[in-house]
């Protein structure tokens, strides 16, 4: 599996002015991106970096939208089917398109005021006079965040699994597939606690050895943040002594990272500090408590490469690693050997609206 792009995140003072700089290292080159860039006054809040500039990880629901959502809710939808509409075979585009944007976009519009999603993603397959279905096992998404990565995994596993199968009992390579209609079941799940993205639950942030943390008041730090959070000229009280940073993904190379949102002090053993944790459309949602600030800001070791025992697949990122774990390798993904001449029939089908997931994608109730 590849390595995450290796970048460095940096705050430069040049005048009257702090400028948050995001830079991409290539080849030893330093590549300046232009979307993270965000400059502000010199000594106005670290929270005023990120009232503007690009969203890359938040969607935008409407009254319609949220209306779907609720019917969707209502009438127990929960498996949804994109079909490719092209005249002709064009099976790498569809899935690239699918697996980049269709799906995950799907996933995200169905995680609002959820928190937790168990997908199924299933691929419908034609080769040598033959129909297939392959299906990956439920997998749990804790985090919204974590969407677009465990989509491109259980993508990759898929065709894995297909390509592996196809070659060995028809004699054929992946590219004498056709694959023109794709299935995804969705459960929502409402109950349980607040997880982080994948990427900082691998962490396991335990507490910094000698930290003796002071007491602060929850209940007041969490108004005064919704008080306090998206105005420039809001006031936060003097008497909380803590630190809180927050998430961001960047819009160009979709890398997520955590950046100060408001340092009351540089004593980072002993100062609360916490993560505030928003929804998939930017609501707040709570705070989690970093116990361990050093090592969940740190990046991970670069030279370290993980093997699975099971598959003996190799990772050079822990994410992935934990990721592919979670899958079980996709030992538990299955083919289903269907009828050439059998139609599958939906009578009661829902068009989900184009204008906003960009696709025609179908809801089914069973």
């Amino acid at each position: 599996m590849p390595r995450r792009p290796k970048s460095r995140y940096v705050f430069d003072i040049a005048a009257y002015q702090r400028i948050f700089r995001h830079q991409r290292l290539t080849n030893d080159l330093s590549v300046e991106c232009l979307t993270c860039r965000s400059p502000v006054g010199v000594h106005e809040p670290y929270s005023h970096h990120w009232l503007e500039g690009v969203d890359a990880q938040h969607l935008k629901l409407g009254l319609q939208e949220k209306l779907l959502l609720k019917r969707i809710e209502r009438e127990g939808i929960d498996t949804f089917i994109l079909c490719d509409e092209s005249a002709v075979s064009r099976t790498k585009d569809f899935l690239l398109e699918a697996g980049m944007h269709a799906v995950p976009r799907l996933l995200r519009f169905l995680n609002y005021e959820a928190n937790r999603l168990q997908v199924t993603i299933g691929f419908y397959v034609n080769v040598t006079k033959q129909r297939m279905y392959y299906e990956s096992s439920p997998i749990a998404i804790a985090h919204h965040l974590d969407i677009e990565e465990t989509v491109d995994m259980v993508f990759s596993l898929l065709l894995e699994k297909i390509s592996s199968y196809v070659l060995m009992h028809q004699r054929v390579p992946l590219e004498a597939c056709t694959i023109k209609r794709l299935k995804v079941i969705v459960k929502r799940e409402w109950n349980g606690k607040l997880s982080l993205p994948l990427q900082y639950r691998v962490k396991c942030d335990g507490p910094a050895p000698g930290s003796i943390k002071e007491s602060v008041d929850l209940a007041l730090l969490t108004q005064s943040f919704i008080n306090y959070h998206g105005q420039r000229f809001g006031h936060f009280p003097i008497s909380l002594r803590v630190n809180l940073f927050s998430l961001r993904v960047c819009a160009t190379t979709k890398e997520l990272y955590v950046v100060p949102y408001l340092l009351r002090s540089e004593d980072w053993t002993n100062t609360p500090t916490f993560l505030i944790q928003t929804n998939v459309t930017g609501e707040f949602q709570g705070l989690h408590e970093i116990h361990n600030v050093h090592k969940f800001l740190k990046e991970d070791s670069r030279d370290h490469v993980f093997e699975c025992r099971l598959c003996k697949s190799h990772f050079a990122d822990r994410t992935q690693f934990a990721l592919h774990k979670q899958i079980s390798c996709g030992s538990g993904f299955g083919v289903w050997h269907m009828d050439g001449d059998s139609i599958e029939l939906y009578e009661n089908c829902m068009q989900l609206s184009r204008d906003f997931l960009h696709f025609p994608w179908v809801g089914i109730r069973i």
